[in-house]
């Protein structure tokens, strides 16, 4: 066995590994796991990495390419805290590497406190931004919003808009609801990066999608937020990393008892797309046909509750490596709890 590129990534909690290998073909090669806090004298072992021989086709689907790889995770770590990872290859062929690679976790998402606060009403333009004399209308506030601003929403309708304003890593631009009534949507689109959205109420009008991201968004914050009525609550595309979706209160459109009638199948609470690196915890969802769907890599889905479905609880379909799903909650399914495959390599826990 020779072993080739070596691929890490993290969430917070969590570290995702994948390392290519050329040979064993009788796939006897073994791939032991070390890890420690960079600074600290003590190994602690973790679960080998998974042998993975996965070549291309699943039935009619198509992987990227071939995989020829060992690949795991190392779970419950600590938040935005930099580890020393060692990995022993051994093939009883001949072959035997070790390597060592430094990984940070992430960052747990924390509001900024050095920004600015503004307050925004309903309207077309106008105001200040003070409490006394508010932004009028989210294009308003969103063409003064720098990177760590904080924009109080006071109750109202604040119909659609899109969110073209990025803040910066770890000063995000923050958009919270004032707490002095329903900061209501009746959708929101993302094209920017390291946004907050926190505490508001997307209310189903005229289109079946609630929250919907752009390509290329990145560090976005959820939490905290209502969703009413829609068929798709948060939809994100393959190339979205890094959303912290939590929190979130999610009542879809679908009947579990009247799939054929209500909407079926189809139907998500949170839809990630095919996409990669992202946590969604604590949330609850109801009314969807699938709970939670689609992750690609690098993805940890935790303390979820789930119910009333019309199809999965958890539907993890066509990911590739180090999905990891604990701690959710599943009640009244109409199809699967946990739906599994196609499974594009893995390994998933």
């Amino acid at each position: 066995s020779t072993p080739g590129e070596l691929r890490t990534d993290s969430t917070p909690n969590s570290i995702s590994i994948e390392w290519d290998l050329v040979g064993d073909s009788d796939h006897d090669a073994t791939c032991n796991v070390q890890y420690r806090q960079q600074g600290s004298s003590e190994w602690l072992e973790a679960m080998p990495l998974f042998r993975v021989d996965y070549q291309w086709w699943y039935h009619t689907e198509r992987a990227e390419k071939p995989l020829n790889m060992f690949a795991g995770s190392l779970m419950f770590l600590e938040p935005d805290t930099a580890y020393e990872v060692q990995l022993d290859l051994i093939d009883p062929d001949g072959g035997k590497v070790t390597k060592t690679a430094s990984v940070a976790t992430r960052p747990i998402p924390k509001l900024p406190k050095e920004g600015r606060t503004f307050h925004v009403v309903p309207g077309e333009g106008g105001g200040s931004g003070t409490a006394d004399d508010p932004f009028q209308g989210l294009s308003t506030a969103q063409a003064v919003a720098k990177p760590g601003d904080i924009l109080l929403l006071h109750g109202g309708d604040y119909g659609k808009f899109e969110f073209e304003k990025s803040g910066e890593p770890r000063m995000y631009i923050a958009w919270r609801s004032a707490g002095d009534g329903e900061a209501t949507f009746s959708a929101i689109r993302v094209n920017a990066n390291h946004l907050w959205f926190d505490g508001l109420h997307l209310k189903r009008a005229d289109e079946s999608n609630g929250l919907r991201a752009s390509n290329n968004t990145s560090d976005i914050v959820v939490r905290g937020c209502q969703f009413e009525g829609f068929h798709y609550s948060i939809t994100l595309r393959p190339t979205c990393r890094y959303w912290h979706i939590t929190d979130n209160v999610i009542v879809g459109d679908n009947d579990p008892n009247q799939p054929t009638n209500q909407g079926g199948i189809s139907g998500e609470g949170v839809e990630l797309g095919h996409s990669s690196g992202h946590v969604v915890a604590y949330n609850s969802i109801s009314r969807v046909a699938d709970g939670i769907s689609y992750p690609e890599r690098n993805v940890d889905i935790y303390g979820n509750e789930i119910f009333d479905v019309s199809d999965d609880g958890l539907e993890p379909d066509y990911a590739f490596a180090n999905i990891r799903m604990w701690g959710n909650r599943i009640t009244n399914a109409k199809n699967y709890p946990l739906s599994f495959q196609p499974m594009k390599c893995g390994p998933w826990y």
